[in-house]
């Protein structure tokens, strides 16, 4: 370390936030009475008139079990109750925001530790869980204390052979393993120190925008969706369109998806909105064998696909 990395460290020593203590996921915001330190490769520049110094080189900011690493950091820092104190930090190429079970990374970062909330941009901004893969091409925000992360541009989220897709995509997580009905996470404890580990895992998930949910046998497009990661149903609204392998088709307002038992519904308009007069349309390829239609096979003469439509069922 150089002299000068060696004297921002020092000089940070006293510095603190005060805040609760959460069991998984990110949480330098906050995370109780711990120091953040602060190395870099290639030394500091302290402007103190402004009130931030900025490291550059191999930057690294350290909190507990939480790192933001950087090409360069600048902390901006404040006069506080107990000395100088950080209340965010800019991080500029080759971000990587890691707890001890999920990495976020991307080309730029604001990390607003007030509210506990970080904004990463690039194309793409990753944030990456021991179960999920988020990516977005303009902006990855995720909020702490709200467990949640919105992802701006090109979304895409995956999770065990599952894709979905769309404009923006807004993920709500829980500690993995606990209950839906989980209790509020305690108060920190006196000179509590680090996280108690554990990890974050996706609860749910709403999409905004060229919805488009794949799985290995169909594709679900739309408008607007959701996305149950407990229950594995999905729904999808407008312009609806369930597609799926040897290019059968089905169009309607309103799709029912259970992931779980692979079993999809169609309506023509959402439960509960007004009659419409639409109708569920599907387009059925017939099965080939060879160089002939399977139609012919079974002794029916007629076009290789054909155009059923139904009523609008409601449920």
């Amino acid at each position: 370390m150089t002299p000068t990395a060696r004297l921002l460290l020092m000089l940070l020593g006293s510095v603190s936030l005060a805040g609760t203590v959460h069991a998984q996921g990110f949480d330098m915001g906050k995370s109780g009475d711990q120091q953040i330190q602060v190395y870099s490769d290639n030394g500091i520049e302290w402007h103190s008139e402004d009130m931030r110094v900025i490291a550059r080189g191999n930057a690294h900011a350290v909190r507990g079990d939480m790192t933001v690493n950087a090409d360069t950091l600048t902390a901006h820092y404040r006069k506080g109750p107990k000395g100088d104190e950080i209340w965010r930090l800019d991080a500029d190429g080759n971000v990587t925001i890691k707890s001890p079970n999920e990495t976020a990374t991307g080309a730029k970062a604001v990390y607003d530790l007030d509210k506990a909330v970080f904004v990463l941009k690039g194309a793409p901004s990753r944030l990456v869980t021991p179960t999920e893969t988020f990516q977005a091409s303009e902006q990855l925000e995720y909020w702490e204390l709200k467990r949640m992360a919105v992802l701006r541009g090109d979304a895409v989220a995956t999770q065990d052979g599952k894709t979905l897709k769309a404009d923006v995509l807004t993920a709500h997580f829980k500690e993995k393993g606990a209950k839906t009905q989980a209790a509020k996470p305690a108060a920190a404890k006196p000179g509590a120190t680090k996280s108690d580990g554990g990890s974050l895992e996706m609860q749910r998930a709403d999409a905004y925008g060229h919805v488009a949910l794949a799985t290995s046998t169909e594709t679900v497009t739309g408008d607007r969706g959701d996305y149950n990661a407990e229950s594995g149903i999905a729904t999808v609204s407008g312009s609806v369109k369930i597609i799926r392998e040897g290019g059968n088709q089905l169009q309607g307002g309103y799709a029912h998806v259970n992931l779980n038992s692979g079993v999809s519904k169609l309506f023509a308009e959402a439960p509960g909105g007004a009659e419409s007069g639409k109708r569920v349309q599907g387009v059925f390829i017939p099965h080939k064998k060879g160089d002939k239609d399977a139609t012919e096979e079974a002794g029916t003469k007629g076009p290789p696909g054909f155009v059923g439509s139904v009523p609008g069922a409601r449920r």
